[in-house]
């Protein structure tokens, strides 16, 4: 999901999984194929970054949209500047999400957050270019609800390089990479910095079908002073670049 200010990333655990076969006997024999679902392509723990480890405690999609409801419902209420840089993709995701549609790997190093969705829900990946790039790439909102309320929060988006995809993305396929340094001040004065990457695809292949993965790396925020310090990232740009790969081939280029 994409992270709001404020508002840790939220997880889900879809553990259904839905098999389709077909038979066919073009030759005489017979031929089954299983399609792949959502749970088939999330990263295998050995691909994830050194020192991260799946957390051990399963959530659920109901969990999930549960979790995301006030946050994405406090953002609807909270301007943004400039005008119409109102981010929409996550709210109009969230309602889809099931357990008959959606798998996630969530895992943790240290106070570094990094969750994987693959659903089989189409992200509108063209809400999350007008909000994030462009007249938009910097923004600022202020908090008007729940304990942060009255704080300001300044948003900075610089678009990363896409992984190579073996064969290129297909003409209905899309792919956007991000990261965000978030600057909160409080209402007493206080600053607060993190950094986030996130990674989105709209992908549909024979093998899959239509599918959305993301990824999204939240780094540890800077305490509240002053003059707050320069936040660590979570991982380098080429390292996420590379994961996002990874995660994306899990459905370009399945079994490789």
């Amino acid at each position: 999901m994409r992270l709001l200010a404020g508002n840790r990333p939220a997880l889900v655990i879809a553990a259904a999984l839905s098999i389709l076969l077909s038979a066919g006997c073009a030759t005489g024999s017979e031929v089954t194929a299983r399609r792949l679902v959502p749970a088939d392509l999330l990263l295998r723990p050995e691909q994830l970054p050194r020192g991260f480890v799946p957390l051990p405690a399963p959530v659920t999609v109901a969990d999930l949209v549960e979790q995301n409801r006030p946050a994405l419902a406090a953002a609807a209420a909270q301007p943004f500047v400039p005008d119409g840089c109102r981010p929409t993709a996550d709210a109009e995701l969230n309602d889809q999400l099931s357990t008959d549609n959606s798998a996630v790997l969530a895992a943790r190093r240290a106070r570094t957050l990094l969750v994987e969705l693959v659903t089989e829900v189409r992200r509108d990946l063209v809400a999350d270019l007008r909000a994030s790039t462009s007249g938009c790439a910097r923004t600022e909102t202020t908090i008007v609800r729940g304990n942060l309320r009255g704080t300001k929060v300044v948003t900075e988006f610089t678009t990363l390089a896409e992984p190579a995809v073996e064969g290129g993305l297909r003409p209905d396929e899309r792919m956007l990479l991000l990261r965000s340094e978030v600057t909160s001040t409080l209402p007493d004065g206080g600053i607060r910095k993190q950094i986030s990457l996130a990674g989105y695809a709209v992908l549909d292949r024979a093998e899959t079908g239509p599918v959305t993965v993301q990824l999204t790396v939240a780094g540890e925020t800077t305490p509240a002073s002053a003059t707050a310090g320069a936040p660590a990232a979570p991982l380098a740009d080429a390292e996420f670049v590379g994961l996002f790969g990874s995660a994306v081939a899990a459905v370009t280029s399945p079994g490789r």
